[in-house]
């Protein structure tokens, strides 16, 4: 009445036993196999990869031991127990999962990848000036029960296959999104100063905002980005406004490009953390609109407030009296667009001459000489408004900027400090 996988054992010796352990492997064990899939890929793993076996000795022994143990009242009651019920039992196996266990994990290594946001490159300069990468899917695989379903299956010597299923982890960030995110906002071109040498200034101080991103958050410095003004960088000496007068000193003609910055940086509809505006009204823009900068101190400093990047580009052409300055800027697209107003107010002229005594002797020698050497200029109140502009050009907001005072400047006379000789 005992049987080994239904096959009848009765009556046949222990060797008998072993040859049947031998069938029993070659027969139901070696064809075993599991394949395992994953993202198109199918593993196989035989019986012969996992060392698939029967224990003979372990396998047999509870068998042989049926009817042969006890008294004889006790071994005759085992056989008539068997013959009413008989004994069906399945082989004890040997196997080795190692090979199992190393190939879940290679193909968790293989699988298994942080997602990729999708990226943008800013190439200023081209006629294509931000090229997009993909976003990619991340993979994780949870192998958690898998192996002890493997090994159920094999004691159950159950062929058959599994598929692998590993959970998709997404980007942040995708390209649509990115693609959507910028667009431009503000385009500026502004003529540069007649002076050869301003010129040659403005465009070397232009070059390195060219290419520049400002993040989410940040802010930009027109100093910082620029650095000191200096002969070892290339600025030249070039006519500048200081203090109401027209002087000339390294990196004149900078202001140029700072103020158009500042004009472009409101046009697009960005913060302005840091500007200082200059003595007396400048011929390059409107009245009020100016960013005057010095690296001993005054600064323009911008701050993108939004969500997304502020791209920057500026480039200067023509040249002579034919020279030009363009700032683009690209970033999040805006509900509106906006226009720049100086509103201004004259605030009187003096007329009443400062009188100076010229102790160099530029202008007047003598004692009693009077040389007018400027002229009495205005004073102002310039207002600067930004304006928000639907899609047809209609007004729907307007917010104030600044207001700036120009102090209006008596006519000078200079009087020499020599008396004449009687």
């Amino acid at each position: 009445g005992t049987m080994l996988m239904g096959y009848p054992l009765g009556g046949t010796t222990y060797e008998g036993g072993e040859a049947l352990v031998r069938q029993i492997e070659q027969e139901r064990l070696s064809g075993w196999q599991m394949e395992i899939s994953c993202m198109n890929q199918t593993h196989t793993i035989t019986a012969k990869d996992i060392a698939l076996g029967v224990d003979a000795q372990a396998t047999l022994e509870p068998l042989w031991r049926e009817g042969r143990e006890g008294s004889m009242a006790a071994r005759y009651a085992a056989m008539l127990r068997l013959y009413r019920e008989p004994m069906n039992v399945q082989p004890v196996l040997t196997y080795d999962l190692a090979v199992v266990d190393t190939l879940l994990e290679l193909i968790r290594m293989d699988v298994e990848c942080e997602p990729v946001d999708a990226r943008v490159a800013f190439v200023p300069g081209s006629a294509a000036p931000f090229a997009f990468t993909d976003e990619e899917m991340g993979y994780a695989l949870d192998l958690n029960g898998i192996r002890e379903g493997i090994e159920q299956d094999v004691l159950n010597l159950a062929p058959g296959s599994i598929t692998l299923a590993p959970k998709e982890l997404e980007p942040a960030v995708y390209r649509a999104e990115l693609e959507n995110e910028i667009s431009l906002r503000a385009r500026l071109t502004t003529a540069l100063d007649a002076d050869t040498q301003a010129q040659r200034n403005a465009a070397i101080a232009a070059a390195m905002f060219d290419g520049v991103t400002v993040e989410p958050g940040e802010t930009l410095s027109f100093n910082a980005t620029v650095g000191r003004r200096t002969a070892e960088g290339g600025y030249v000496v070039a006519p500048e406004p200081a203090y109401g007068e027209n002087v000339s000193g390294v990196g004149g003609g900078v202001c140029q490009v700072s103020t158009a910055l500042y004009r472009a940086a409101l046009l697009g509809g960005y913060e302005i953390a840091e500007r200082s505006a200059a003595a007396r009204p400048v011929a390059y823009c409107e009245m009020g609109q100016e960013a005057t900068v010095s690296d001993q101190g005054l600064d323009l400093v911008i701050r993108n407030q939004t969500d997304a990047p502020l791209f920057i580009m500026a480039r200067t052409y023509g040249e002579d009296k034919e020279a030009f300055l363009e700032l683009t800027l690209f970033g999040k697209p805006m509900d509106q667009r906006y226009k720049l107003e100086s509103l201004t107010e004259e605030t009187g002229l003096i007329e009443e001459p400062v009188y100076l005594r010229d102790r160099d002797g530029k202008y007047a020698t003598y004692s009693d000489e009077r040389v007018p050497v400027g002229e009495a200029q205005m004073g102002y109140i310039a207002e600067v408004n930004r304006v928000a502009l639907d899609e047809s050009g209609a007004e729907i907001a307007r917010e104030i900027i600044s207001e700036d005072t120009y102090e209006a400047i008596p006519p000078t006379v200079y009087v020499g400090i020599q008396d004449r000789e009687e």
